[in-house]
């Protein structure tokens, strides 16, 4: 194991091919997480790995047919029990896309469906966030990058008893079939390696979205929309720069930091692995919109302010709006400092994904980031009037104290 050390169908729709840009950052050849973790992590900057880092991966071998595309017979035969979630890129459901639960073997079946019918008009059915790993945890479809392993959320869900879940995701897509304007789920990273076809990214750094939002103040729905023009419901959109165009061939993955609002569409039959993560390079991003989604709901529901443990009815509502609440993250960050005080001590082993062995350097690193959130979390006045955390069995005062310690 290598150490990680830280730093001290027929096509949904025809869709155009632009050139890449000549300033998104491509990564040929390999460097050191170190290098990595200072220059894209800390930095929160966007780049392209390319093929030759996922070469060795057992999906680009078995689920590619000799023509490239996706081969959905081996698919189908090995995994068509299995319930996926299938969105209609042609559906609008709020700020995403409607979806629905099929069995792989149903979704493959459109697929093929999809490429023998030359009447009506055809869906464009998008296959997306199936817990792949979850399902089949043996079964080894690839390994996480060392860059990427450094990974809170999902070492959390790994090690969590009372429920089963996870930020790993497969995706099957036809040509044509896209994924909305958006940034990601609690600000997260993600990195996204196309086991086969092509894709088109549209990243707009942090803070330019603002630019990008109707009077409402929602974001736009599609970027390439002809509607971003009208300047009565989008008055700010001639203002958003630093747009960056990438385009995403097989094999190579995508790094997307915190923030960074992005569209893609995919340009050929499309599989491709994502990962959702945090660490302690971003956790300041994903405590600041915990903060500010709390800070919403608050005003969405002001008028119920008298409501008995109003408070907690806020925190229902963070939880089912945000996907997260503070409780949940300070579990999370109660898991991760837990396991990095027992490196320290020597007295706990981690290993992200069966491969990368977490150094004391980078336990340390991890801590001194707890620490910052754990002050944030205590100084926070949502925190002071919530009951539960007078209840709990470590509260974060207590683990606060054991984390200065550790570090001391």
């Amino acid at each position: 194991m290598i150490e990680l050390s830280g730093a001290e169908c027929s096509p949904c729709h025809d869709v155009p091919t632009p050139p890449p840009p000549p300033t998104f950052p491509r990564i040929t050849e390999p460097l050191s997480y170190d290098e990595f973790f200072r220059e894209y992590l800390e930095k929160n900057r966007p780049c392209v790995f390319s093929a030759r880092f996922t070469e060795g991966w057992r999906a680009r071998r078995e689920w590619v047919a000799a023509d490239g595309t996706p081969d959905v017979d081996y698919l189908a035969s090995h995994f068509g029990e299995a319930k996926v979630p299938v969105a209609d890129c042609d559906q609008k459901y709020y700020d995403s896309q409607e979806k629905k639960t099929y069995t792989l073997e149903e979704y493959i079946q459109y697929w093929k469906d999809a490429r023998e019918s030359s009447e009506g008009k055809k869906l464009c059915l998008y296959l997306k966030d199936w817990h792949f790993v979850q399902a089949y945890p043996d079964y080894g479809a690839y390994t996480t990058l060392q860059y990427f392993a450094s990974d809170w959320l999902n070492e959390f869900w790994k090690v969590r008893k009372d429920i089963q879940d996870d930020y790993q995701f497969v995706y099957l897509g036809p040509k044509g079939s896209w994924t909305p304007f958006h940034a990601d789920v609690f600000r997260s990273y993600s990195w996204s390696t196309n086991i086969c076809g092509r894709k088109r990214w549209v990243f707009y750094p942090p803070g330019e979205e603002q630019y990008l939002r109707d009077t409402f103040g929602t974001p736009v729905y599609d970027i390439d929309s002809i509607e971003l023009r009208d300047t009565s419901k989008y008055p700010k959109a001639a203002s958003a720069s630093g747009r960056l165009e990438v385009i995403q061939e097989q094999g190579q993955t995508i790094f997307v930091p915190s923030g960074w609002y992005h569209q893609v569409w995919n340009l050929e039959d499309t599989i491709s692995i994502n990962h959702n993560w945090l660490n302690g390079t971003n956790i300041h991003i994903a405590w600041e919109f915990l903060v500010e989604s709390l800070n919403q709901v608050e005003y969405a529901i002001r008028d119920c302010r008298s409501m008995d443990e109003w408070p907690e009815q806020c925190q229902l509502f963070l939880r089912a709006t945000h996907g997260m609440d503070y409780q949940e993250f300070y579990t999370m960050l109660r898991t991760v400092a837990r396991r990095r005080i027992g490196v320290l001590q020597g007295t706990e082993d981690v290993v992200s994904f069966g491969e990368w062995r977490l150094g004391k350097n980078h336990a340390t690193y991890d801590l001194k980031r707890i620490k910052w959130c754990l002050e944030q979390l205590l100084d926070d006045q949502h925190t002071q009037e919530l009951t539960i955390f007078t209840k709990i069995e470590e509260p974060p005062s207590q683990l606060l104290e054991e984390v200065t310690v550790a570090l001391s």
